[in-house]
């Protein structure tokens, strides 16, 4: 059985990133299923714990 990841919930393929959140329940995505062409510079995080982190942080949201 190969462990799954991103969310699309498939194998590890291609080029994938780590989300920067040491809590994020899927942790690697796929570059293509997050729209990268290209690894990003310093912190990368998931749509799902930008989210989280902007609901708890209001005034950081920009």
């Amino acid at each position: 059985d190969e462990e799954v990841w991103c969310m699309c919930r498939e194998p590890a393929h291609g080029r994938m990133i780590l989300c920067d959140n040491d809590d994020c329940p899927i942790q690697w995505y796929h570059f293509s299923c997050v729209g990268l062409t290209k690894a990003s510079k310093g912190d990368w995080y998931c749509k799902e714990c930008q989210a989280h982190y902007k609901s708890k942080n209001p005034k950081n949201s920009s």
